[in-house]
């Protein structure tokens, strides 16, 4: 990915995909499988896409969402929810927030152990295959004047290669694999993605092997073959692999207590992403990613409201 800075101060990010509460079960003790487990039930908004713009915005960039919601009590709660982001934030341009006819907001239920660490997780994500092109088409132009689209694998492979086709020398494409299952659909596209985020099984499942057969770095190196540009690949406990054209960086985490892993992803790409539009390099936006991932896994919402660039910078220098 270029690290040229594109607008430092403020680079202009639209994000397409996946918006809609996390419902969270937290267990008071360690599932038993096949009996009723009690738990804690919370919830507050998720989604790839609606976290990354989020933290995009806390990180003061100027974005743009592009989602779809259903005509239902729980969308015109997360709506509500972006339009109230707080009054110091820049606000983020809902232009591309479309309601479906049919098609209720997405359900997203993620089962937690006491520890934090997720069990499992349902959904019904039917909704975003309505983001087809022809809806990106009707959107105005002017929304895709911007120095970057992240996408999720959300979305269907027809639009992916849609937005692949937007990216140009000014406009990068980066996309986050989402799950094993979904992370195939970018595969005809690849070639256009200059920043890739994927964990260890997304990897897997782009590059065709066995996820406990896989080694990281080997992995980055195999994507990058494939035609992705950059890798920023999320290891647990383990850190963070980094792979540019020039470089394999292997990033630890930072030491924290963990309260809920939900959104950890998302916060560390948006801030990776950030990052490198402003011309930050790899290990430096690394290491950026690392702390926001760390303050968002302390906290039970999918994205730390005290996230900010000063508490990156006070994490990252300490």
């Amino acid at each position: 990915m270029d690290t040229e800075a594109r607008g430092a101060a403020k680079p202009r990010i639209a994000a397409v995909g996946a918006c809609h509460l996390d419902r969270k079960a937290r267990a008071a003790a360690p599932f038993a499988v096949g009996a009723s487990n009690p738990v804690v039930l919370g919830g507050c908004p998720g989604g790839v896409a609606r976290n990354v713009a989020e933290n995009l915005c806390r990180l003061g960039a100027d974005v743009r969402l592009v989602t779809r919601l259903g005509n239902d009590p729980e969308g015109d709660t997360l709506m509500a929810g972006l339009r109230g982001l707080p009054p110091d934030l820049p606000a983020i341009d809902l232009t591309g927030v479309s309601r479906s006819a049919d098609a209720p907001t997405a359900f997203h239920l993620i089962a937690l152990q006491p520890d934090g660490e997720m069990l499992v997780a349902v959904a019904d994500m039917r909704i975003y295959d309505e983001i087809t092109p022809a809806v990106l088409r009707g959107l105005p132009a002017g929304l895709w004047d911007v120095d970057a689209i992240f996408a999720d694998c959300n979305l269907p492979a027809e639009t992916l290669g849609f937005l692949a086709a937007l990216r140009g020398e000014s406009r990068r494409l980066a996309v986050n694999g989402v799950s094993p299952a979904k992370a195939v659909r970018l595969g005809p596209s690849l070639a256009a993605c200059d920043l890739l985020f994927v964990n260890r099984g997304e990897a897997a499942a782009l590059l065709g092997v066995k996820v406990e057969e896989l080694d990281p770095a080997a992995a980055a190196a195999a994507l990058r073959r494939a035609g992705a540009g950059e890798v920023a690949m999320t290891l647990g406990g383990e850190g963070l692999c980094v792979a540019t054209e020039k470089e394999t960086l292997m990033l630890e985490n930072l030491d924290n207590r963990v309260v809920d892993i939900t959104g950890a992803g998302d916060a560390l790409a948006a801030a990776y992403l950030e990052a490198r539009l402003r011309g930050v390099p790899p290990a430096a936006a690394g290491r950026r990613a690392l702390a926001a991932a760390h303050l968002t896994v302390a906290c039970e919402e999918s994205v730390n409201p005290a996230l900010s660039p000063a508490a990156l910078d006070r994490l990252v220098t300490a």
